[in-house]
């Protein structure tokens, strides 16, 4: 299937369904949030690179958006270790 009749088709859902300019979305966001999701899930950035065919890991680092309890929480996560092991 090409990727104009995806678009298309998910474009007249979305009409069908009434969806405003704000809360609508295309096949290449669905795409994103596959990337951040995974990534957020725990998949590493280079298995989500191969996943989504991408060549540069930069390309990549484009896509996955990850949500700031996220970066909140691994920041967290590296601090505590870095401060146990300087305790150590």
């Amino acid at each position: 299937m090409k990727a104009e009749t995806v678009r298309d088709r998910l474009s007249r859902l979305l009409d069908t369904e009434g969806r405003s300019e704000d809360d609508r979305f295309t096949p290449h966001d669905l795409r994103r949030a596959c990337a951040t999701h995974h990534y957020e899930q725990g998949m590493d950035l280079l298995t989500v690179q191969q996943l989504l065919g991408h060549t540069h890991i930069a390309s990549t680092m484009a896509y996955v958006r990850p949500c700031l309890t996220f970066v909140e929480d691994a920041w967290r996560r590296a601090t505590t270790t870095a401060l146990t092991g300087l305790a150590g």
